[in-house]
């Protein structure tokens, strides 16, 4: 048994596509696709073997913690477990109960750079951190894709409602991705992108509006299941979108990724009354004013995070017009690596 393990994730960016990632939404469409990027703020997760037999949970971002006397009784607090908390809860148990004495007592800490709500998937890669470090403390020895499906699923509980699949691709992998969706399963691919020129186009920009994916996604995945032909509509035009933004960013054309955007934003708005409002509007109206191509919201929409699409040398405008509609500007940076462990 390790004495520390350490992991961290990145989050993402996703640039287009997202709702399409929901099952059985995409096995219900032509060519599924979503495209998303690594960004270093960072969820990260620490476990610490302690000598008191108890099991601690800190999640220092969210400003919570909780004390349990021995596994099963972590077990049995899920029935009632704070929200903050539930998710850690629940992989935490997931791995420590088969352990025996010495591995259930441990400390874990967890913390997301991320602001909560924000879109930008932070739930997933501290799903994705915290149980890649289970993993490791606990010796499991699971593949990173089990590892990925097990974090999936566990999410669904705490959600209960349907989760997506894309958040937790980039947080295992890193990188530009283009994740295509398939009846066998999910085909990752890698895009050779310019890093350094994807960030001096992108401007990362919170809201300060938190927002629940769970709203907006169902509200989509059920207007589709009731046959609403304008949302299937959007969905296929999300989805055209997508494919040319991958094509865009293949071949560096910037400009091109910028209307892609746009255009993936413009039909986002047709899925559902929940992902916009005059704040986000604004915001954006303001940002193409300033010199933006276009702007999006991130993840399901609502509130969180949006990211605008600067043309070139513009970047330094856009991201002043957001501060003055009272956005804060993310400084982060696009990233190649996915989640990643130390341990003592």
């Amino acid at each position: 048994m390790r004495e520390r393990v350490e992991a961290r994730a990145p989050t993402r960016i996703d640039l287009a596509g997202g709702t399409v990632d929901l099952w059985p939404l995409f096995l219900l469409h032509d060519d599924p696709l979503t495209v998303n990027a690594a960004i270093d703020l960072y969820a990260r997760a620490a476990i610490e073997s302690t000598r008191d037999g108890s099991i601690e949970l800190v999640s220092a971002d969210r400003g919570r913690k909780a004390r349990f006397d021995s596994t099963e009784h972590l077990k049995t607090a899920l029935r009632r477990a704070p929200a903050e908390l539930e998710f850690p809860m629940r992989l935490a148990s997931h791995f420590l109960e088969q352990t025996g004495e010495r591995g259930a007592s441990c400390r874990i800490t967890t913390d997301c750079q991320a602001p909560a709500g924000s879109g930008l998937g932070g739930s997933s890669s501290l799903g994705i951190a915290l149980a890649a470090a289970l993993n490791r403390y606990t010796s499991r020895g699971l593949p990173g894709e089990a590892l990925l499906r097990l974090t999936r699923s566990i999410e669904t509980q705490v959600l209960r409602i349907p989760t997506g699949e894309q958040d937790y691709h980039p947080a295992q992998h890193g990188g530009t991705l283009a994740l295509h969706y398939t009846v066998e399963g999910t085909r990752v691919e890698r895009l050779a992108v310019d890093a350094a020129a994807l960030g001096r186009r992108a401007v990362l920009v919170y809201t300060g509006v938190s927002r629940s994916s769970g709203i907006s996604n169902w509200d989509m995945l059920k207007r589709h299941l009731d046959g609403d032909p304008d949302v299937r509509a959007a969905l296929d035009r999300i989805i055209a979108a997508t494919h040319a933004m991958r094509r865009a960013l293949l071949a560096a054309d910037w400009d091109a990724a910028g209307e892609a955007l746009g255009a993936e934003w413009e039909a986002r708005k047709r899925m559902s009354s929940t992902v916009t409002n005059e704040a986000i509007d604004r915001l954006i109206d303001k940002a193409r004013s300033a010199g933006a191509i276009a702007g999006k919201v991130c993840g399901a929409g609502g509130g969180g995070c949006v990211v605008l699409w600067a043309k070139d040398g513009r970047r330094e405008t856009v991201a002043e017009s957001a501060l003055k509609q009272g956005a804060v500007v993310l400084d982060c940076r696009f990233v190649s690596e996915g989640v990643s462990l130390t341990e003592s």
